[in-house]
């Protein structure tokens, strides 16, 4: 009997059909969002689903004009592993005539999923520069996907959390990041990576459960599809694209919004009329909010649910809130300030 894609129950095509499909796919994808000619970093960590990008955008590379450039970030956090696999990836790219650079960043004894995520795109962002790479393209799978829906959901999220990863987004203001894989399960990379009697590296920490990813893979999402759904996977990336739709829509309406509503706007201070504001709908007034938040670039980690509502009540009404980063929101009238304070200001205040 054929293989089975475990995200949507149907047959594996054949070796010929993946490779055409495979690599077709890549191709569409970088040709429709205008990717053609262009120089692209592409990271690279060793695993199944980074080297099926390489292979796939190496194949259509030369037929679409890109010109490619391997980022590979060591962490060091597996010693002597961790340099094979660099090593490893070096070699790849001999092979394939790409260019690699590879970046060993210390993880200063913080071990967490946030801090090596954030030194690694710092690494990357960084060899993007040096190379002048129109954007940096990573590895993520419809998998990843479902994972990090998951994962937002189960840490608590609105309706921008449930849209999961976009295939096209920006970072550190002005750096694109694309996913070509998105829409690619990990069961089609593995296959077509077989198909070519490609390796790749394992990495062991995968498989290790301290951390939340980890569990959400190996424990959480097996067990609803044993016991609740087994395609709970394609209903998850059904879920996801849904959000997006509908966070396009709101997206507008806030748009729309600030561009009445903003009076004044400066690194540190917000003036805000309130006249048309008050009236919509308050996660309507909380979607203006954040969307403010981002633009200004205060920090919205300790900007929980209940902190957005304090906020949007002061739209509605009330006096004034103390938020995180020293940002306190004050109305006046049918003006609300939002003013971020440094600590210094903050204390002498007090």
């Amino acid at each position: 009997m054929a293989p089975t894609d475990t995200m949507t129950g149907m047959p594996m095509p054949s070796t010929q059909q993946l490779e055409r499909s495979f690599e077709g796919r890549i191709g569409t994808w970088i040709e429709s969002h205008g990717y053609s000619a262009s120089t692209v970093l592409v990271g690279v960590s060793g695993g199944a689903d980074s080297v099926a990008l390489l292979r796939g955008m190496a194949a259509v590379g030369g037929s679409l004009g890109l010109r490619l450039v391997v980022g590979h970030v060591n962490h060091g956090l597996r010693g002597e592993e961790s340099d094979r696999e660099a090593g490893w990836v070096e070699q790849l790219c001999d092979d394939l005539a790409v260019i690699c650079e590879v970046e060993r960043v210390d993880s200063d004894g913080d071990l967490s999923e946030e801090t090596a995520r954030a030194r690694r795109y710092e690494a990357l962002i960084a060899m993007a520069g040096r190379h002048d790479c129109r954007a940096i393209a990573v590895a993520h799978t419809r998998d990843d996907q479902v994972e990090t829906v998951l994962h937002h959901i189960v840490r608590g999220t609105g309706l921008s959390g449930l849209r999961g990863m976009s295939d096209c987004a920006v970072i550190d203001g002005q750096q694109k990041l694309i996913r070509p894989l998105l829409d690619v399960s990990r069961d089609q990379i593995v296959e077509w990576l077989t198909s070519l009697d490609q390796e790749w590296c394992e990495d062991q920490s995968n498989r290790q459960t301290r951390w939340t990813r980890n569990r959400i893979r190996h424990e959480l999402i097996p067990t609803l599809e044993r016991e609740y759904n087994p395609r709970v996977r394609e209903a998850v990336v059904r879920l996801a694209r849904l959000a997006d739709e509908a966070d396009q829509i709101v997206a507008a309406q806030v748009e729309r919004l600030l561009n009445a509503c903003v009076l004044e706007q400066t690194e540190t201070l917000i003036r805000l009329s309130i006249v048309d504001l008050a009236d919509e709908p308050e996660p309507l007034i909380r979607a203006c909010l954040k969307q403010l938040w981002v633009r200004q670039g205060w920090p919205r980690q300790a900007m929980g649910f209940d902190r957005w509502q304090s906020l949007a009540g002061v739209v509605r009404g009330d006096a004034a809130a103390d938020l995180p980063g020293h940002v306190l929101a004050r109305r006046d009238g049918s003006v609300v300030r939002l003013e971020c304070r440094s600590p210094a200001t903050v204390s002498s205040a007090d």
